[in-house]
């Protein structure tokens, strides 16, 4: 990334977009590690589904470290993650991807459904 974005330029990149690139840092190695992922935007906040829920690397390194890097491009927006470990608000944001991505949606993609996390904007 060359530049953090601010508010509204990022929000108006986000709702043209189906993929964002989060960063964060590695609960062992504190090293940054990237990853594109899909998410759905509801209001001032970014929702993100972990393929393997709690036992994604990206999530267990949330749980040390809720700082997050949102990418787009050339541009980033930095905040601190709020992780939900609870099924049943799981799956309500999962029913918000399916309504995203539709023809792309697959119930198998996301083989625990156990925790998200919302990245306040």
């Amino acid at each position: 990334m060359t530049g953090q974005a601010n508010r509204e330029d990022f929000l108006n990149k986000l709702k043209r977009s189906s993929e964002v690139n989060i960063t964060v840092r590695g609960r062992a190695t504190k090293r940054k590690f990237s990853t594109p992922v899909w998410f759905v935007l509801e209001g001032g906040r970014v929702i993100l589904v972990p393929i393997k829920g709690s036992e994604s690397n990206w999530f267990k390194n949330l749980t040390k470290d809720p700082h997050i890097e949102l990418g787009l491009n050339e541009i980033a927006y930095s905040s601190n993650a709020t992780l939900v470990r609870d099924s049943t608000q799981t799956k309500k944001a999962l029913h918000k991807f399916k309504a995203k991505y539709k023809s792309e949606w697959s119930e198998s993609y996301y083989t625990k459904r156990d925790a998200y996390v919302e990245v306040p904007l």
